[in-house]
């Protein structure tokens, strides 16, 4: 049973519901309980010492909770952090394919830039020069 949901004032109501329920008998005079028989008073204690239990052990059961989000919030990040670093590592080869693609890209339209350039044969020039002699 955890209490993550739960309030300060929803415990404190818990706690109220537990409360003992004082028998009619029991009265006070100037502040100060006043019982008619014994056993009141070691009815009592022992209420009392029951609700401090109860308290103890929501008050475990809160830390406990919290503990266990912390732990649940740790490991987020850390599968967070894995998934950044997968990320950055797809980009370093998609950066460097894309890098290599370009110069040899580049390379290959050079190359093929200079096969292809004509080549000027003096005949050629010479054809070209008679032509427009005439």
């Amino acid at each position: 049973m955890t209490f993550r949901n739960f309030t300060i004032s929803d415990i404190l109501k818990m706690l109220a519901l537990t409360q003992p329920k004082l028998p009619k008998q029991t009265q006070t005079i100037n502040g100060k309980l006043v019982g008619q028989d014994p056993n009141q008073f070691e009815y009592i204690n022992s209420q009392m010492e029951n609700l401090a239990q109860q308290l103890e052990q929501i008050e475990i059961q809160v830390v406990t909770a919290q503990q266990q989000d912390r732990r649940e919030y740790i490991n987020q990040l850390k599968l967070l952090k894995a998934s950044v670093q997968n990320l950055e590592q797809l980009y370093n080869r998609l950066l460097s394919t894309t890098i290599v693609t370009v110069v040899v890209l580049t390379a290959l339209l050079i190359w093929m830039g200079l096969i292809r350039q004509p080549s000027y044969n003096k005949s050629q020039i010479n054809t070209t020069v008679i032509a427009l002699q005439n």
